[in-house]
C-alpha cells in the first residue's frame, strides 16, 4: 500500500495496488481517480509520499464506524417493505 498525494486538492490518501484497477499506465504512473476530490490524474504508485494521511478525515471515519450494521432479517424486511411501493 502506498500513500499518494493529489496535485489538484493536496490530500494524501492510501492506495492499494490492484492489477485490474487501472489499465491505463505509463511505467510507474497510473491514471487514478482521487477519492477526495473525485478528479483523475497521473500518480506514481511505486513511490510513497512521507506526508500524513489527510483523507478520509477522522470525522468521516467515525461516521462510517458509527453506522449500525443490519442483520440479514432486517435487510430482508426493508427490501420487502421497499418492494411494496415499486411500480410494476
Amino acid at each position: 500500500m502506498s500513500r499518494l498525494k493529489c496535485k489538484k486538492c493536496g490530500n494524501v490518501f492510501e492506495y492499494e495496488y490492484k492489477p485490474l484497477d487501472s489499465l491505463v499506465h505509463l511505467g510507474p504512473y497510473k491514471y487514478i481517480k482521487c477519492p477526495a476530490c473525485e478528479k483523475s490524474g497521473w500518480f506514481n504508485v511505486y513511490s510513497s509520499v512521507k506526508d500524513l494521511v489527510t483523507w478520509p478525515t477522522l470525522q468521516k471515519q467515525q461516521e462510517q464506524a458509527a453506522q449500525p450494521q443490519q442483520t440479514e432479517e432486517e435487510l430482508e424486511k426493508k427490501r420487502i417493505e421497499d418492494s411494496k411501493y415499486e411500480k410494476a
